[in-house]
This record gives structure tokens, sequence and C-alpha cells, in this order.
């Protein structure tokens, strides 16, 4: 790996790992980059290969991605995709809660939106880009990225710790629908959303994906479609609705979404490196505990879950070392502050945006502003990296935040460095 972009975006987040060999793996794609989704396009569109990896089932992670498959459909040569785990009974909670919400609820979404894309995505992007180029990812499950290669480590897709209240939620929809008295649409669905979740199971066993898988899952999403006009007429409809609507579900819900995204870091073959990297997209700290047993004792670069907010800070951090972390914060729709725990860590912090941050507001400048960096030579203040005199010179770490300030990445104050 030779370097890593952070891009800041409206909405979301867009973390681009650089390859020597003139390739790229962009983690997400929220809404609306920096310089527009044609000027990230653009910023990549001399690579040799691209790959895109969603890390989670939330629409704020693939937004741009549907209109960069718009513009240019072969645009990613590889796109990696989670796949939505079982609970202990091997029932793909998360799947059947889409497809309840697809049929029930009031308002309708798009194929890229919060509720519907665990359902769509893999047959329009298999339309779209070809099945030979979608790869699911599990825990255990490895991929290769400019000559090193990658361990996922979550999600597990079988006995996933699904939430007690998201586990009753699903089970309290299927009794809705289970009484005998209901009319035949009622059986029809269950037994359809049976038949699709095995199809999704089959076209996830296999990497990459098969096109008869991917068209099976069509056919039954279809057939769902087809059916949803009866089944919103059936009494049970209103109950099914209501329970969709419940503050607590949607919430539920969108913890799973987060707590099951792709957890990964590269697979060492002797010592520490500056390829030692862990992603953890939109971890939980349950998340983070599951797979505390297979991480280093240190990495080189640390993505913060959740753009370093407050509720997705994990121990974890506080137990293992990184020369430098990387939170995309600043988005508009994101109001916790970042974690003040990250400070006290001895890494190099970078941010797309500081206006959340507790030591900004504190302080009024950069928290790096005093922080050693060890990719200078010699070892020195991060006030002389040459970034802080050219923004568009190559930092020693290799780390570069992509905003309108266009701050350095290591001082996200954008103020002089004064050096002498």
């Amino acid at each position: 790996m030779r370097s890593v972009e952070l891009h800041q975006m409206n909405r979301g987040e867009c973390v681009v790992l650089c390859g020597a060999d003139k390739n790229i793996l962009m983690a997400d794609c929220g809404e609306t980059a920096f310089g527009g989704v044609s000027g990230l396009m653009k910023r990549y569109a001399g690579m040799t290969s691209r790959s895109f990896l969603l890390t989670h089932w939330h629409d704020d992670g693939l937004r741009a991605l549907d209109w960069i498959l718009r513009v240019n459909p072969n645009y990613f040569h590889r796109i990696y995709l989670p796949v939505s785990p079982c609970d202990k009974k091997g029932r793909p909670l998360m799947l059947e809660f889409a497809l309840f919400a697809h049929v029930f609820q009031k308002q309708k979404e798009g194929t890229f939106d919060l509720n519907t894309a665990v359902l769509r995505l893999l047959p329009v992007l298999a339309a779209k880009t070809g099945a030979d180029r979608i790869f699911p990812l599990q825990a255990d499950r490895s991929f290769r990225f400019d000559k090193v290669d990658y361990d996922v480590l979550w999600p597990a897709a079988q006995a996933f710790p699904f939430t007690d209240l998201f586990s009753s939620a699903v089970e309290s929809m299927n009794v809705c629908l289970s009484s005998p008295f209901l009319p035949a649409a009622a059986r029809e669905f269950l037994r359809l959303k049976e038949r699709f979740c095995a199809a999704y199971a089959a076209c996830c066993r296999v990497s990459p994906v098969e096109q008869t898988n991917i068209g099976q899952m069509a056919e039954l999403y279809d057939r769902i479609e087809q059916l949803a006009p009866q089944l919103r007429e059936l009494p049970p409809a209103q109950d099914i609705a209501e329970i969709l609507g419940r503050p607590t579900t949607r919430a539920a819900y969108a913890f799973e979404c987060r707590a099951s995204g792709v957890i990964f870091h590269n697979r060492r073959k002797s010592e520490a490196s500056t390829d030692d990297i862990l992603m953890t997209g939109a971890a939980e700290p349950e998340s983070m505990d599951a797979v505390s047993p297979r991480l280093y004792d240190g990495y080189y670069i640390l993505k913060a879950p959740q753009h370093g907010v407050s509720r997705a800070w994990s121990h974890i951090f506080g137990e293992i070392s990184a020369s430098h972390i990387l939170m995309t914060h600043g988005n508009p729709m994101e109001k916790e502050s970042i974690a003040g725990e990250y400070l006290d860590l001895p890494a190099i912090r970078h941010c797309t945006d500081c206006t959340s941050c507790p030591w900004m507001r504190g302080s009024g400048c950069s928290c790096n502003r005093l922080s050693c960096c060890y990719e200078l030579s010699p070892p020195g203040l991060t006030i002389k990296c040459p970034c802080c005199r050219d923004p568009e010179a190559v930092a020693p770490c290799g780390i570069r935040v992509i905003s309108p300030n266009r701050a350095p990445s290591c001082l996200c104050d954008g103020k002089p460095a004064n050096i002498n």
C-alpha cells in the first residue's frame, strides 16, 4: 500500500487505499465527495484497477456508488459486499426484516436505501457490472490488494449475536402472518421469504457470485413484489407496519447493520510494517470485542469506526498501539462529538473535519501540533511535515485528507505551521 486518502463527504465516508501498482481499494462511498462524485471518479480514472468495498448495509456507505455505476458500470473491477449473517438457528434476520420492511412499510425506498439495499444490491450490481465482479465478504474469508492479503475478521456468517430486541421484532412480524385463518397470500409470502433467504445464502457461499443464484434471487423478489398489494390488505398488515415504525425497531435495525459490518486487516507475513492497517467500517464496540483475539498488538493505521464518535469507542483501541488514526468526521448529519479517548492515545490523528472535536473547541488548534511524527527524518513535530509548507507535497506517512479547506492531513486547523 503506497498511500491512503480520506475524502470529506456530505454524508457517510470514503477511505481509499492506493497501491503502488496504480490500483485502489475504495472502502465505502457516501454522498457527494468534495469536488463532486465526478471529481472522485476523475481522481482515480488513471488507475489500472479499481475495487470497491462496502463495509455495512447503510445507505450512507454507498450513495455515490449508484451515481458512479450510472455513469460507468465498468468503473470498478471488483466489488466486495458484506454477507447478511444468520442467527444461532440459521435465520438471516436482517434479510427477513428487510423483506417485511419492503412490503409493509408505507414509504417506498430505492435500491440503494437502507431497508432495500440488502435485498436488491446483488441483482442490481450483477446486471450492471456482471456477477463475476461481485465478492461476498464474511469472517475467515480473504482478498488480495496490491500484493497484500487481507483477512476479513467480521461479520460471523453463522450464529451472529443479534440483540434480543431485534430478534423479537422479527419474530413478532412472522407471528403476525402465521395464523392458519389468514388468506393464502400470507402463507405464500412466508414461503417465498424462506426461499429468497435460501437463494441469498446460496449466492453468498461462492465468491465471486454465480449468475444462476442471482437470477433465482431476482425471480423470487419479483414474485414477492407481485404479491405485495394483497399482503398490504391483510388484517395483520397494520400491526406489522406498527412494529416497523417503532423508533426502537428502526434503531435496532440500524445497530445490526453497523454491528454486522466488515472489519478487516492485512495478513502479516513476518514483522510489523507500514502495511499494517485495521479497517473497522462502522463497527460497534461489541463487534470489536468479538474480533479482539485475532487483532495484532499494534497497527500502522487504525480507522476509527463510525467517524470516531463517542458511542463507537472501544476499549480495544486503548489496548493496541497505532501510529496513525483516521477519522472521517464532519458530516452535517453527524451530531455526536469525536470520542475524547482518541485524544489520549499517542497516535497522530487525521480528520476530515474538526468542528465536532472537543480538543478543537477547547483549544482552537490541532491536537497534533505537539505530536511527534516518526516518519520524518529525523523524527520531529508534525509541524515540520513537508505538507505544512505545501499541501500538495507528499507526506512521509502517505496519508492525505481530501477536503475543501485543503489543510495538511495531520493539522486539521489549517493554521500556519510557523516553521523557522
